[in-house]
This record gives structure tokens, sequence and C-alpha cells, in this order.
């Protein structure tokens, strides 16, 4: 499952206007998919919450997958109500019912015609309804572009989606620099090695350093200076200055004491939250394994505390490949699997920092 929860003020006034802005609250224009958001506040001035997306479950396990979200991530962000949307499929031949509009008794002949997955929304609404909550709308559209279809599962109102490269969210976040990508594999090759070279020539460097830091790894000054290396890095890259391949080698050898990566942690909590950020998507493009990972997971937590979750789903991938065992990708995964928000989690990314800068300040290297 990948969440998101853009921090952004845009007003989606219809159906069609959230199909157009789904691709930017993901982060990637989803294929096959069912997308749940909760909703927030009085139906006068609803607010979305989280937005996740999963993959379109086999017809044995819609029953299973409803029960799973709704009494799990739904039920934890305490929603006023849930809005889905089925992303696939086609419209004509479905045999499928409808579900009913609220309110509005079954039809003894088999109710109206109704887009594919209607059952896998009936089952949610059966689930939403034993936990007391409301299913707001349920949407379908075979794919999310401009022109394609929409229709209501819940009323039967139906009409064409805009553009979504045009729609509110969209120029929203243009302005704060987040880009939506064609697809969610394309969002993936943003966080893989830009070549097989450059990982490869890292290697042989990252072991020359690696050796001449060893024998001082855990004296006091040596980590005082990796934690310099880190920030001045982060602060040149806010400043827009060039970082060179030595510079980069060295805040990798930094980050591996983990103390160091601890406490950058902390970076995506600061004002150089996006210097910080592009600083660890250059080390995840560059660096080799194992040590991408630690590059990795603070890309990952850096994306998920502003909300963009599929982006942290991805960089977290490149972890779990590399080091399934890494702590803190440990944590970042339960706290997608369970739909933890950032503000939670961000409580517990400043004990994380907290704790770092006590070991570093007692020399317990």
């Amino acid at each position: 499952m990948s969440s998101s929860a853009k921090q952004q003020t845009v007003h989606l006034s219809d159906p069609a206007e959230f199909v157009a802005a789904i691709p930017h609250l993901l982060g990637f224009y989803p294929e096959e998919s069912l997308i749940v958001t909760t909703l927030h506040g009085a139906p006068a001035a609803t607010r979305l919450g989280f937005t996740a997306r999963v993959d379109l479950p086999a017809e044995g396990r819609r029953a299973e997958l409803a029960t799973e979200l709704v009494r799990g991530p739904i039920a934890r962000d305490e929603p006023a109500g849930v809005l889905l949307a089925v992303v696939g499929g086609l419209l004509s031949g479905s045999t499928e019912r409808a579900v009913p509009p609220s309110g509005a008794p079954d039809t003894p002949d088999g109710g109206i015609p109704a887009p594919p997955h209607s059952e896998l929304i009936g089952f949610f609404h059966d689930v939403l309804y034993e936990a007391d909550l409301s299913l707001a709308q349920a949407l379908w559209t075979p794919e999310i572009g401009k022109g394609f279809p929409w229709y209501c599962y819940t009323d039967g109102r139906s009409g064409k989606t805009p553009d979504p490269k045009a729609s509110p969210l969209a120029a929203a976040l243009a302005v704060s620099g987040t880009v939506t990508f064609p697809s969610r594999a394309e969002l993936a090759e943003s966080v893989a090695p830009e070549s097989a070279e450059t990982p490869a020539r890292w290697s042989a460097r990252l072991n020359l350093l690696q050796d001449d830091a060893e024998p001082h790894r855990g004296a006091a000054d040596m980590c005082t200076t990796d934690v310099e290396t880190v920030f001045a890095a982060i602060r040149r890259t806010a400043r827009e200055e060039a970082l060179t391949e030595d510079d980069l080698l060295r805040v990798l050898v930094a980050l591996s004491d983990y103390r160091v990566r601890d406490l950058a942690m902390g970076s995506a909590l600061s004002t150089e939250a996006r210097a910080a950020e592009r600083l660890w998507l250059t080390l995840v493009r560059k660096a080799p394994e194992p040590e991408v990972a630690d590059a990795a997971v603070l890309l990952a937590f850096s994306a998920y505390l502003r909300g963009d979750g599929a982006l942290a789903g991805v960089a977290l991938e490149r972890v779990e490949r590399t080091r399934p065992a890494h702590r803190l990708g440990e944590l970042l995964r339960r706290a997608l699997d369970t739909g933890i928000g950032p503000s939670a989690l961000s409580v517990i990314v400043r004990d994380t920092v907290a704790d770092a800068q006590a070991m570093i300040e007692q020399e317990e290297c």
C-alpha cells in the first residue's frame, strides 16, 4: 500500500475534480488500483485526510481487503467519512450490480448496470457501516486522463474527467516543486541507480575511505567531524552550490555512523528539509549497495514527513532490497502499512534525533 497526505490547500467541488486530483495526491497516475481517501470535518467544510492506493484485489480477496483497510488504517485515522475510487476495467458488459444510493431501496430486478468492481465497493459499504463510518462517495474511471468517463457507484452520476494537468492541485504542487509521474514505475525509476558505472566506481573508493575511517570510528572528534560533514553538505545544497564526488563520498561515509544518520533524519523537520531531501536523492542515485540504504531511508522519511507517501514507498523499497533488517526501514514500513500519519511519525523522529544527540554528547561512540 502506498499512501500520501499532501500538505496543500485547494478546493475540489465535485467528483470530476477529485478524479483529476488523484494522480497529484499520490504522486503518480495509478492503473488497476483502488484509491482510499479519508474525510474529516463537517459536510460544509470537508478536508481530505490520507490518500492510499492498493492494487485491485482478486475476486476472492475483496471482502478481506475491505476488512483489513477499514479496521486498520482507516479506523486509526478516525475519519468522518471515506471516499473510494476505482481506476481500471471497462464499463460495457459488466454484470455486477451497483451499490444502491444512500437511503434508496435495493431493486428486485437486479439494479442498474454497474461499472466493474461494484462488488468490492459493496464490501466496503458493508464494513464501513459496521464500523459506524460513512461511505461518502465511490467513483470509477477506466483511466485518469482528460475526457475519460467517470461514474459514481453510490448515486449514479457520471461525466467526463477534466485535464488532470490543469487541476487546482496540480497547479499548487507545481509551485512547490512536486512532480507527478506518469506511472508508479517511472516514480520508482527516479530513485534507481543513474548508471551501472557510478555505483561500481564509488564502491571501490568507499572501501578505501571506510578503511581510513575505521581506526578512528568511535572517537568523539571523528563523530563531530562526521556531523559537520553532513550538515555542511545540506547547507551547500540549499545555497545551490555544487558538491564534488569527494564531498558526496564523505557524506556517505559519515552516514555509516548510525548516530550521525539518526541526527541527520531531523533535517526533514527543519527549514532546510527540501535541500536535505535533494542531497539524499543524489546519494540514492549514485551510491552502491549496501551503503545506499542509509541515504535511501533518509529520503524515505523526508518524503513521508512532507506527505509524499508514494516517493517514500519507492525509496523504502530500495532500503528493503539492500538491507531488509534496517532498523529505520522497518520502522517506516510499519508506519506505511498501518497508516501512521506524518504528524505522528514526526514525534518519533524528534525522539530518535534527541537520542542520537545525547549519545554524541556523551561520547558513546
